[in-house]
């Protein structure tokens, strides 16, 4: 089942679609990204087939993600979490659960309280849920699969407010 990520907050539709898929038998979908062409240069950092597409394809900023839970977060991780706190799992012993909490108390330490801003507070309540889906989890108190649907729901929150944060 695809992990539905939004990484814009713009209404225009996708005319550019990235398209990677996987060097197994069968080329299954890994996930497909789709942009408008004011924001096809989100699109520079996904590898894979690139394409303009006549018929518009859904909505700029939309992504299915097929890949797995781990590469899903690498994903997450890369695009904007590292970026935004300089925390990622591999500074944690490859524990996801202490990299969402570290980056979720970076951002918590450099908060400032803005009426102007109100998107950071909800990049910080989303990746708090992430990580307490995750630390559910490692506690035993939540099922691996039910927290990892809710870790990646989390970060998929965080993620577009993010982005909207950054006018994307």
């Amino acid at each position: 089942m695809p992990v539905l990520r939004q990484i814009t907050t713009c209404r225009e539709p996708a005319t550019f679609v990235v398209e990677r898929r996987s060097g197994r038998r069968g080329r299954p979908l890994e996930y497909q990204l789709g942009t408008c062409a004011r924001h096809r240069w989100l699109a520079d950092g996904w590898a894979g087939r690139r394409t303009v597409t006549r018929e518009p394809d859904g909505r700029c900023g939309t992504v299915l993600d097929y890949r797995s839970f781990d590469a899903v977060v690498r994903s997450h991780v890369e695009e904007w979490i590292r970026p935004l706190t300089a925390e990622g799992p591999e500074d944690h012993g490859g524990d996801v659960a202490a990299a969402l909490r570290a980056a979720h108390d970076r951002l918590w330490g450099a908060a400032v309280v803005s009426r102007t801003r109100p998107q950071e507070d909800g990049v910080r309540a989303a990746l708090d849920q992430a990580a307490r889906a995750a630390e559910a989890a490692r506690a035993g108190a939540l099922d691996e699969e039910a927290s990892r649907a809710q870790v990646l729901m989390a970060l998929s929150v965080a993620e577009t407010l993010d982005a909207l944060g950054r006018g994307a």
